[in-house]
């Protein structure tokens, strides 16, 4: 069952997890069609914690991502964006969203909401 009530959408043979993050991608797409923005991406993925092996247990903690909807280039500014869409913002993902901000300062992170789109 998707979470949230998120109903999957198909467009241009891509599956993505909402309708929100559909017609968004549909909207950058334009964009690029246009020469607003370049190098559109989908998922990009970024490192927010780093794993390792304790030492003394043995136990290996897995490294963790923070994974975007959209990463595009703004041509007016000539800055990375990474997008993501949300309809309902969890703890997990204000977590992650702080720290992948921190972690990622030549980047310029943008929540999309539905009023937005």
């Amino acid at each position: 069952m998707p979470k949230y009530n998120a109903k999957k959408t198909q467009v241009n043979g891509i599956t993505f997890a909402s309708r929100l993050e559909a017609t968004r991608y549909q909207q950058l797409r334009l964009l690029e069609q246009a020469g607003e923005i370049t190098a559109l991406r989908l998922q990009p993925e970024f490192q927010i914690f780093t794993g390792y092996r304790d030492a003394e247990t043995g136990e290996k903690e897995r490294s963790r991502f923070y994974v975007g909807d959209f990463q595009y280039i703004d041509n007016a500014t000539n800055r990375i964006i990474v997008e993501d869409t949300k309809g309902i913002e969890t703890p997990e993902f204000r977590l992650k969203w702080a720290m992948v901000k921190s972690a990622h300062p030549e980047c310029e992170f943008r929540k999309v909401t539905r009023d937005e789109v």
